[in-house]
């Protein structure tokens, strides 16, 4: 309204939208910021052609991007 040259009183001015920055960091700065402190894991369990099956367990590091630690077990039949 105000680049049409129109003037609004107080009372209409307080339901017009308002455009706000974020009061904080993003969550893609966040992730940037603390990258070299993140890992992640994941376990699977993969089954053989000869009915043998293997637990994995895999932690990344996320400031290198490789594999932390890898661990893997097979299940006893006992």
């Amino acid at each position: 309204m105000l680049k049409l040259g129109l003037e609004l009183s107080e009372a209409v001015a307080k339901y017009m939208v308002r455009h706000r920055k974020p009061s904080s960091q993003t969550w893609r700065t966040f992730l940037g910021n603390h990258r070299k402190d993140m890992v992640s894991s994941d376990f699977f369990v993969v089954p053989t052609v000869f009915f043998r099956v293997f637990f994995v367990f895999v932690i990344l590091s996320h400031d290198r991007r490789r594999p932390a630690h890898v661990a893997v077990t097979e299940i006893s039949h006992g």
